[in-house]
C-alpha cells in the first residue's frame, strides 16, 4: 500500500532525526533547500521518486520504508541480490535475470522428479 505524502514526509523526518540532522544539515546534504524539505516533511508537496531514492542510498535506508512495503518476509540475502541487480547495466540485468530463470527452472524440474520417484 503506497503511502500519502504526509505519511512519507514523516518517515523522511524520522530519518532525519535518527541521524541526529537539523533541518537545515539535512538540506544541504541532499542538495534541496530548508524549505523544499520542510514541506515534503509536512505533506504541502508530493515526493518526488528520484528524491526519495537519494535519500534511501544515502542514509542506507530501504525504499520500501519510504512506500510503506513490508519486507519483514525477504531474507537479508534476498534484498541484497536485488540491491546488487540494481547496480548492473541493462545488458548485464537481462543477463542475471535469464541466468536465475533458468536455474529455477532447472530445480523446479529436479523437485517435480524427486517427487515422481
Amino acid at each position: 500500500m503506497a503511502l500519502d505524502s504526509k505519511s512519507v514526509g514523516q518517515r523522511i523526518r524520522d530519518v532525519r532525526k535518527l541521524n541526529n540532522m537539523t533541518q537545515v544539515k539535512f538540506s544541504e546534504k541532499m542538495h534541496m533547500t530548508q524549505q523544499t524539505l520542510s514541506r515534503y516533511e509536512n505533506g504541502g508537496n508530493p515526493i518526488p521518486n528520484e528524491v526519495l531514492e537519494n535519500i534511501a542510498k544515502e542514509f542506507s535506508v530501504p525504499l520500501s520504508y519510504f512506500l510503506g512495503i513490508n519486507t519483514d518476509n525477504y531474507a537479508e540475502d534476498e534484498i541484497c541480490l536485488v540491491e546488487y541487480y540494481r547496480k548492473v547495466d541493462k545488458r548485464l540485468k537481462k543477463k542475471v535475470f535469464d541466468l536465475v530463470k533458468v536455474m529455477a527452472d532447472d530445480f523446479c524440474e529436479d523437485e517435480e522428479r524427486k517427487d515422481t520417484v
